[in-house]
């Protein structure tokens, strides 16, 4: 029978390449919006889950976003004078703050590998934020020439030494993924970051008039439990303090609605598609169907059973199927790097959450829709041809 089912494909080729072609068109755009789905969904999740502050105080007038800061590697040059810290030390309902020092390599600096990316200084003493990720390294704190890399750099570098603004640091850990900024960053000693700026005769320039040991550029918050958020923004305007407060899990939710309403209309074109392929495929077998009148004829003739030529042409129809989910979902993966880094660029999502295990899901998935699809698309005509009166079948088709 799977012999005669393959024939039966490969002797029809012009037909068997126009329904495989339907499926594969359905399947690829059916596996990348899946991929895309995931990669919004489970990054925004570690986002959450990962970043482990509730606010970020910023200068006042700051153009920087809270999108920006925790969903991009872009540098920000932001600075407040360092007595904000003391400040907001003083506010209610916080269980801990902690001060980060931004400084950023340089593009395409014969020092630096080449795309620019910032560099977060932040205070070994009190930073709750990547605190957990020191202990794999069984390291508390970092020395001058320590660095530690976001998820996205080649996990082959820890231990390494990397250059950076002309000096040579050495890799002591790579964080686990966050889904944010912090995939893409470099992270040193506050000190050192802030020393940098002075050691960067490029850099230098910006602080020809002020001190970076004087500046930080934001405070990370936690919240004591029960703290009001909102209550905890009105009271940060209230206070004078040259900063202002934006709180992470609001701009995570922001991000999740705009993201979300592009994935339901993105959901809503491959419904559509859908659809039309279906409608596709079950034109097709119809038509196959009535051109194969005389050889199902034949066949019931010479023995085969009405299940027997069910079997058969829905044996042929899901193998058809399985091919055009194979190719699909194979294109889909294969494009997948790049839709992502489009993503990246557009909404400033973290790609670490894409991984093979993910890629796997979603290729077997497509696979099986496809499978599924030319079951359901081959049923009525299948039936109606093994439902046939093997006479009248040969007597009215034509042997293809």
């Amino acid at each position: 029978m799977l012999m005669l089912i393959w024939n039966n494909i490969s002797r029809r080729r012009a037909q068997s390449v126009l329904t495989i072609a339907i499926t594969t068109l359905t399947i690829l755009v059916f596996v990348m919006v899946m991929g895309i789905f995931q990669v919004v969904t489970q990054g925004l999740a570690l986002s959450r889950e990962r970043l482990g502050a509730d606010a970020i105080l910023i200068p006042k007038y700051a153009s920087a976003t809270g999108s920006d800061l925790l969903f991009t590697a872009l540098p920000e040059n932001i600075y407040m004078d360092v007595e904000v810290l003391e400040q907001a030390k003083q506010l209610e309902g916080i269980a801990a703050v902690t001060p980060q020092f931004y400084n950023q390599t340089l593009d395409l600096s014969c020092c630096d590998a080449g795309t620019t990316r910032r560099i977060v200084g932040y205070d070994s003493e009190t930073d709750f934020i990547l605190t957990p990720y020191l202990e794999d390294a069984g390291k508390q704190t970092l020395e001058a020439g320590e660095l530690i890399l976001g998820s996205n750099y080649d996990h082959e570098l820890t231990g390494q030494n990397y250059m950076l603004l002309g000096k040579k640091f050495t890799v002591v850990n790579m964080l686990q993924p966050t889904g944010s900024s912090m995939d893409d960053i470099y992270f040193m000693d506050i000190d050192t970051a802030r020393q940098m700026c002075l050691d960067s005769y490029e850099i230098s320039r910006n602080w020809q008039d002020k001190d970076p040991f004087e500046h930080i550029s934001v405070i990370m918050v936690k919240f004591a439990p029960g703290t009001d958020p909102d209550a905890f923004v009105h009271q940060v305007e209230e206070s004078g303090m040259d900063c202002r407060a934006v709180l992470t899990g609001e701009t995570i939710s922001s991000l999740q609605n705009q993201l979300e309403a592009i994935m339901k209309v993105m959901f809503a074109l491959w419904m559509a598609s859908l659809v039309i392929a279906v409608l596709a495929l079950v034109g097709r077998f119809n038509a196959l169907a009535k051109e194969r009148k005389k050889e199902i004829g034949l066949l019931r003739a010479i023995g085969l059973k009405q299940g027997q030529v069910f079997g058969l042409i829905v044996g042929e129809t899901c193998t058809m199927a399985a091919i055009g989910g194979i190719l699909g979902s194979g294109i889909a993966l294969l494009s997948m790097d790049s839709v992502i880094e489009m993503l990246r660029e557009a909404f400033m999502l973290s790609p670490s959450v894409w991984n093979s295990s993910l890629a796997l899901l979603c290729g077997g998935i497509g696979v099986a829709l496809a499978v599924v699809l030319g079951f359901a698309a081959s049923m009525a005509p299948a039936w109606k041809s093994a439902a046939m009166d093997p006479q009248s079948a040969i007597t009215q088709g034509e042997v293809n």
